[in-house]
């Protein structure tokens, strides 16, 4: 037996379906980021902004760990 695809009917389903949100939010989120961050680095300690430089990083580390390492 064979299923049916379901036909999205509410507006918000024909939105999701139409246009990639989730890739439209990320890149919204990433650019709210960068703005924010570019407009607090001039207030920020130098503490905070080896926290910026480093954050990122090991985040990347955290996240490629069991392709780098194993």
């Amino acid at each position: 037996m064979g299923t049916t695809p379901v036909v999205p009917t509410g507006i918000l389903e024909k939105l999701t379906s139409l246009i990639y949100l989730d890739y439209v939010l990320k890149v919204l989120g990433v650019i709210v980021f960068a703005i924010a961050f570019i407009n607090s680095w001039g207030h920020a300690t130098t503490l905070e902004k080896i926290g910026f430089i480093i954050a990122p990083i090991m985040w990347f580390v955290g996240a490629r760990f069991t392709k780098i390492y194993r």
